[in-house]
């Protein structure tokens, strides 16, 4: 057993070499729909004694949003996938807030005044009575196994390898991890965000900026969020298309762990509709 964690002063440059040629769409693509993001807060800037308290509501929620995004990236890129998805998960509850309270304003005003906390199955069941599709919700379940300290949530830093005679060297890689399944674990994360970036963006942040600026302006945001989906699909297909030409230097028991964790969440999808 090797347990692998660079001298501190060493790990910055190190991911800083490994990331050099990697994630290049991954980033370039967050930072296109971040900047659309910040733009649809626009109409929030500012502050004043009459500014709303539904006003406030929104500004902190986005600001958490956008935040969680942020935060997801950085440890996605730092080599840390297991640690992005609380953050992840999060985004899933900052966006049905925000579909909630443009609904509902009195929620929202509770949520800042009372300080009211909103249960994310009892947001999803209000939505659901208020006939907002709410498609985010779809990736809760899966991305609630990986937040908890369970095995499933604590896959990407180990790693087996050939050892020769001596059969296989486990290593545990604590501070970062940058081998084929963590590459495979941090594209899958990116993808699950930038699904939830554009689900917000097309829903509750397109509804909000349309009512508070002017037209064309609007239409020039809108144009630009249109160009992003093939870009998605782009991306997407690209990540498939390599874990097809690389499943061969992908670890076996790390790879079957993962199939089994899809093979019981669809089992598990199957019980609810019964």
């Amino acid at each position: 057993m090797i347990i692998e964690y660079k001298d501190m002063e060493k790990v910055e440059q190190t991911i800083s070499d490994w990331l050099k040629g990697k994630f290049l769409k991954e980033r370039i693509l967050f930072g296109d729909m971040a900047t659309l993001m910040l733009e649809s807060f626009k109409p929030l800037e500012g502050h004043s004694e009459s500014t709303s308290n539904y006003k406030l509501a929104l500004l902190a929620l986005s600001s958490r949003m956008f935040n969680d995004c942020e935060g997801a990236k950085q440890l996605l890129l730092w080599g840390l996938p297991d640690q992005s998805q609380p953050l992840i998960r999060d985004i899933i509850e900052c966006i049905q807030l925000l579909r909630l309270f443009l609904k509902k304003p009195r929620y929202a005003e509770r949520w800042l005044i009372n300080l009211n906390e909103y249960q994310p199955s009892d947001v999803n069941a209000q939505l659901k009575k208020l006939h907002i599709e709410a498609r985010e919700y779809a990736f809760y379940g899966s991305l609630s196994h990986g937040v908890h300290s369970n095995l499933l949530g604590s896959l990407s830093p180990l790693q087996e390898r050939e050892a020769g005679d001596h059969g296989m060297l486990r290593i545990a890689h604590f501070g970062t991890a940058r081998t084929p399944e963590a590459e495979f674990s941090i594209q899958e994360n990116f993808i699950i965000m930038f699904f939830l970036m554009h689900v917000a963006l097309v829903g509750p942040l397109a509804k909000f900026y349309y009512s508070h600026i002017d037209s064309e302006t609007y239409d020039t945001w809108a144009k630009k969020m249109e160009n992003l989906t093939p870009r998605l699909v782009d991306i997407t297909s690209e990540m498939i298309k390599q874990e097809e030409d690389s499943s061969n230097s992908v670890d076996p028991i790390l790879q079957d762990l993962v199939f089994k964790k899809m093979r019981f969440e669809s089992l598990q999808k199957r019980l609810e509709k019964e």
